[in-house]
């Protein structure tokens, strides 16, 4: 009737989807012998493997991990067994898959290697900074801006230098509502 209880209370006290570890006797008394033999903790390790005859491995996933003075490590954890062969028999399965997925590419459109894409982004940023159309030919009065300004209006929007003294008279010489209006 008492573990009941206690089993009622421990339910409801421990979150959903915390790991809750429960020490036996045992278990207990080797760790307080641990570290009455002056073991430290090691931390940050995430896994520990045994290999054994057969290409077998125990396996260890977030182990606690002690080491001595001497250099001896004592591990605490659930050993799982894995078993390589199984292991490499998957990777073989995936490294075919691969190669079959590059052969259907290579049947299709083959992927560029980096030079070309890097030459085809610099020929389109190119082809967008190529001179602006001269649909305005006549002289526009300057007076009054500043030529830097209407040099980076031009840069930026690709038009006429004259219509860029245009949109900047309009806008009282802000760059930045000049820049809008020509964009949109």
């Amino acid at each position: 009737m008492a573990s009941e209880k206690i089993e009622e209370i421990v339910e409801e006290q421990i979150p959903d989807g915390a790991e809750v570890h429960v020490l036996s006797k045992n278990e207990k008394k080797a760790r307080q012998m641990i570290l009455k033999l002056g073991l430290k903790q090691v931390k940050g390790i995430t896994r520990v493997t045994f290999r054994k005859k057969g290409n077998f491995i125990l396996a260890i996933d977030n182990p606690e991990v002690y080491r001595s003075v001497a250099g001896s490590y004592v591990v605490f954890g659930e050993a799982k067994v894995e078993d390589l062969n199984k292991r490499y028999a998957e990777a073989a399965a995936a490294q075919e898959a691969a190669q079959q997925a590059a052969a259907a590419v290579k049947e299709g459109d083959a992927p560029k290697d980096p030079e070309s894409i890097t030459a085809d982004l610099q020929a389109a940023s190119l082809a967008d900074k190529s001179a602006p159309a001269e649909d305005d030919d006549e002289e526009v009065d300057e007076t009054g801006l500043d030529s830097g300004d209407i040099e980076i209006i031009v840069e930026q929007t690709n038009v006429s230098r004259a219509k860029a003294v245009k949109a900047l008279k309009e806008h009282n010489g802000d760059m930045v509502n000049a820049i809008m209006s020509l964009t949109s």
